[in-house]
This record gives C-alpha cells, sequence and structure tokens, in this order.
C-alpha cells in the first residue's frame, strides 16, 4: 500500500462488523481481527486408496482471522480461522474469511488448486483442519482431522461473515471513487435506457490516524437502482483512497428471487478500529 512516497506492508487490521442477512433476521455483529504473515505447516494429502500421505512441513503464507462474536446466530466464544496458502493471495486479506477455498479442491479444479494449501478452524475446544496435499503432490486428495461437524455448525455466522461485507465492500461502488479527484466536492448521476441509475456525491471530511499515519478522508453517499432486476443498492460512509477498506460504511443490497419474485434486502456495515503498517524495504 503507498502513501505519498511510501509504500507499508498491512500486517494486521480490526474492524466492527454488522450484518442482517434479511430484512426479517436480527441485526449480528462481530469484532473481526485480521492478521497476515509467514508461518510453517506440516502438510498431508490422502491416495486413491485413502491412505494419508506425510508431506512434510512448508512455508506457507497465513491469514488469520479472529472472530468475536457481539450478537452472533451460533457462536458463544471466540472463533480462530487460519487459512494458508504458498503465494500470497490479496482477496484472502479483504475477507473475514476465504469462502472460494472449496472451489480449490473440487474435482473441476481452480486457477488456485495449486496455492491453496489448507486451512484450520479452533473454536472453545473444538477444532478442524483440512490440508490440500494436491499443492505439493498432484494426484493426491484432501486430508481432513479434527471435528467435522464444526464448520456446518456454525455455517451460519460463517455466512454472516462474509455476506455483510459482500454488501458494502464487493457490490457497491464506493471504490470507483478512488479514480475520481474525490478531495473535491463532486456529486453525479448515471442512466441508462435499460432502467438502471447511479447517482453519487462525495466531499472530504478530515482525516484518520493509523499507525502514526493521517490518511485523509472523504464522506461518500451512493445510490443504485436496476428496475427490471428488481435491484437497489444504497449506502454512504467514509473512506480514503490510500486504503483498502472503507473507513466506516453501511449500505443494504436489495435483489429479486428471480423464480419466486420476493425480494431480500442485505445491511451491512464495517468501521475500520485499528491498523498496522510496516514500512516496506
Amino acid at each position: 500500500m503507498q502513501v505519498g512516497s511510501n509504500v507499508y506492508n498491512v500486517t494486521y487490521y480490526k474492524i466492527r462488523y454488522k450484518v442482517q442477512p434479511n430484512q426479517s433476521a436480527p441485526v449480528y455483529e462481530y469484532i473481526v481481527e485480521k492478521s497476515f504473515g509467514k508461518s510453517r505447516v506440516h502438510v498431508y494429502g490422502m491416495d486413491i486408496y485413502g491412505s494419508k500421505v506425510d508431506l512434510g512441513e512448508h512455508e506457507v503464507y497465513e491469514y488469520r482471522s479472529v472472530v468475536t462474536p457481539v450478537k452472533a446466530k451460533t457462536m458463544n466464544g471466540t472463533l480462530v480461522l487460519k487459512v494458508w496458502y504458498k503465494k500470497s493471495v490479496e482477496d484472502a486479506f479483504i475477507y473475514p474469511w476465504d469462502v472460494e477455498w472449496a472451489s480449490y479442491i473440487s474435482p473441476s479444479g481452480s486457477p488456485n488448486a495449486n496455492n491453496f494449501v489448507g486451512l484450520e478452524i479452533d473454536y472453545g475446544d473444538r477444532n478442524f483442519t483440512l490440508l490440500n496435499g494436491a499443492a505439493f503432490r498432484s494426484g493426491l486428495f484432501p486430508y481432513f482431522e479434527g471435528d467435522g461437524k464444526l464448520m456446518s455448525d456454525l455455517g451460519g455466522d460463517l455466512s454472516n461473515l462474509y455476506l455483510g461485507l459482500f454488501a458494502v465492500v464487493h457490490l457497491t461502488i464506493w471504490d470507483s471513487f478512488k479514480s475520481r479527484n474525490v478531495f473535491e466536492p463532486q456529486s453525479g448521476s448515471v442512466t441508462d435506457n435499460s432502467g438502471h441509475t447511479i447517482t453519487w456525491s462525495s466531499e472530504p471530511d478530515g482525516t484518520v490516524t493509523f499507525s502514526g499515519i493521517p490518511f485523509d478522508l472523504v464522506q461518500f453517499d451512493w445510490k443504485y437502482s436496476g428496475v427490471p432486476e428488481g435491484t437497489s443498492i444504497t449506502g454512504g460512509g467514509k473512506f480514503s483512497p490510500s486504503l483498502f477498506l472503507p473507513v466506516e460504511v453501511s449500505g443494504h443490497v436489495t435483489y429479486r428471487d428471480s423464480k419466486t419474485g420476493k425480494s431480500t434486502t442485505v445491511y451491512g456495515y464495517i468501521k475500520l478500529e485499528d491498523l498496522k503498517l510496516e514500512k516496506s524495504g
């Protein structure tokens, strides 16, 4: 991440995170702490006969998430999730957990199949480990160890951890503001002939400091309407062009099921509470 003439590596961040998966559900709240660094993992795989294959210890990139529930669907204690890769994966640091890991070990394959090493979940006295031996030797199947029901038992909260971020980060247009001169007040609207409209506004709004470094902030608001699809997105918050996540943002995404015609609204909220940076080089 570049700030002025200096380049920094992000090693840790902490967010307060809220999500309402639909309009009739309660608002769930979590504190998510994410760290990144190198580690060493002993890797195993399974051969076609179901035998355990020892592939030795390897250096990996570890994305560690510590999730503390404030109001959760199922969780009543801290969850620690570690995801391992041979090479760094940028998206794995943005989301509380990398939901694409299942595709990495699917029979149909994935571009990241040879990069994904495995994951480990610790929750109270329960533990689950998945290791992708195929990352180091072709023809091997994943090796599982520990409580195989842990992920399904926590499935509602694990889905919540992704869904709200999807609502306010992945689908919204806040990131497109970075390409504009955001330190000048501005607003705009774009409409096509098919019933799609985007409106936005932004203006400078002070600074925030992380790791002793000040970041200029911009207040932004947006609204999107896709009438034919029954989709709408509204939101607002504060961001800095130098940061990879908004400093504070809330938003709603409404979509319509094409089969039932029923509309669902997802609410998400993020507040970046802490960020640790190390100067590169």
